[in-house]
């Protein structure tokens, strides 16, 4: 089963260094287009109409991608001054549950968001003129690869309980 696990592990890894280098890649674009609008504002007094717009669809695709990948290296907001009042025992059912409990709620939602993108994908953005589903479709693949990523998370502690330790929990001392 530890081989399962760990060739489940590489292959998800590797997926998710492909998303940590698109986050990155926003980012840059995000500060680019940024920055040419406030060259364009402020040195040529002549504002673009196109780069706000361009810069909160990327934003929400950040936002969602980079759930998925904080979620996957264990850097997202955890209530650590609660969990760290659980006796230790209890430490594998706790982090068993939360990750249940955050899949199950993205294969809920999965649903809605994919409702909400066929909606939004029959209109028109104002500025750039490009389908709303641009921006749209950012939350039911973000919400999969969450719902991938917390199943993932489940099974590693069900099923190699040592290795998700050594892998995602901090040594003491």
């Amino acid at each position: 089963m530890k081989k399962i696990m760990d060739g489940l592990n590489r292959v998800y890894d590797g997926f998710n260094k492909i998303n940590e280098w698109f986050v990155i890649f926003l980012m840059c674009a995000m500060c680019i287009d940024l920055l040419i609008q406030v060259i364009s504002r402020f040195v040529f007094r002549s504002p673009t109409t196109w780069s706000e717009e361009l810069a909160r669809y990327i934003f929400v695709w950040i936002a969602l991608f980079g759930s998925a990948w904080c979620g996957r290296k264990h850097i997202h907001v955890r209530m650590t001054a609660v969990i760290s009042r659980f006796p230790r025992g209890l430490l594998r059912v706790q982090q068993l549950a939360v990750s249940v409990i955050c899949a199950f709620t993205c294969f809920y939602l999965f649903p809605y968001a994919i409702n909400i993108f066929m909606a939004q994908s029959k209109l028109t953005a104002v500025t750039l003129g490009v389908s709303l589903g641009i921006e749209y479709i950012a939350a039911p693949v973000g919400l999969l690869m969450m719902a991938v990523q917390n199943t993932v998370d489940a099974l590693y502690v069900l099923l190699d309980w040592e290795g998700y330790q050594a892998r995602y929990m901090p040594k003491e001392g």
